[in-house]
């Protein structure tokens, strides 16, 4: 998902207490609910006129103040009713009026960027996206910044749907690990998170401009935590994400009076083995066996002690 953060800032400064916009998944771009007929899960609010709370940011800019007279001025001026107009009156009456709106402006793109960064929605830069303001034809979107900006999102109920494709890519990585394809299905994947979030196990993603390029899973049963489920977008492996995602699931763990975490591992999953290793997890805990499905074809073995298994 992907937009940019231009529209996004429009989009709130428009908003009101009448006025909702709404982030329409199929289409990548903003709205307002005018059809009746969208399905409401292909639908993101973007922050409501309460959330947005044009007034809390007045108080923080009169406090923010270093000239006291206009601070006291300006206080007096947002109590009771009318105070937005009153407001600007004496912002021109002590030449702030510019500060304000430049105040106004960076308050509302961390808005946005807070609401791009906790959906999942990668947010764009609005220069040389678009080849002409008549002619609106998009050119290649281009990341906002070359810097990256990593940031841990926790993971509920309203925003678990921007996590669906990269557990997908997860699922699918670990079954090719046994040489197997499998149709890791969205409505599924949906599924399986919200199974996690209803047995209240932890989920985190770490997002890198809005886009979630990480997260991982921790399972905890009697206090006792696992880390269910870790996973970086290949791009985005050796910047030490993976790290960030296991500090947090170590952390988690601590907080549980945990001195380690427990992992499950495919015994072929090198790059992971590699990784745990580095990290201080070298300790064979327990094996888990089965008996072979029906029709199972095995063609790997591995030895651990004096006993041989198939794989």
């Amino acid at each position: 998902m992907q937009i940019r953060l231009d529209e996004v800032i429009a989009a709130i400064d428009e908003t009101d207490v009448n006025t909702q916009f709404y982030y329409y998944i199929p289409e990548e771009r903003i709205i307002t609910k005018d059809d009746e007929s969208l399905n409401e899960k292909q639908l993101i609010p973007l922050p409501s006129h309460k959330q947005i709370d044009d007034y809390g940011t007045m108080k923080r800019f009169i406090e923010d103040l270093t000239d006291e007279e206009a601070q006291g001025w300006l206080a007096e001026s947002i109590k009771g009713s009318g105070a937005f107009r009153r407001f600007r009156l004496t912002l021109e009456r002590f030449g702030l009026t510019e500060r304000w709106y430049d105040y106004l402006d960076h308050a509302h793109e961390s808005i946005a960027i807070d609401w791009c960064e906790y959906y999942g929605i990668e947010y764009l830069d609005g220069n040389d996206i678009y080849a002409g303001k008549e002619t609106f034809e998009p050119k290649q979107k281009e990341s906002i910044s070359s810097k990256h900006n990593y940031r841990f999102i926790d993971i509920d109920e309203d925003n678990v749907y921007g996590l669906v494709y990269l557990c997908s890519d997860f699922r699918k990585t670990l079954a090719r690990l046994k040489g197997n394809t499998v149709d890791a299905d969205v409505d599924d994947m949906l599924e399986e998170l919200k199974y996690y979030l209803k047995r209240s196990y932890p989920i985190f993603a770490i997002s890198d401009n809005g886009k979630y390029v990480a997260y991982g899973v921790c399972r905890i049963e009697d206090d006792v935590v696992w880390l269910e489920s870790i996973y970086v977008r290949p791009e985005y492996r050796r910047k030490g994400i993976g790290k960030m995602l296991l500090d947090r699931a170590q952390s988690i763990a601590a907080e549980h009076g945990n001195d380690t975490l427990y992992l499950y591992v495919h015994p072929n999953n090198d790059t992971m083995l590699d990784f745990l290793k580095a990290n201080g997890y070298d300790v064979l805990n327990l094996i888990e066996i089965r008996k072979a499905y029906p029709d199972e074809k095995t063609e790997v073995s591995y030895t651990i002690g004096d006993h041989s298994y198939r794989y």
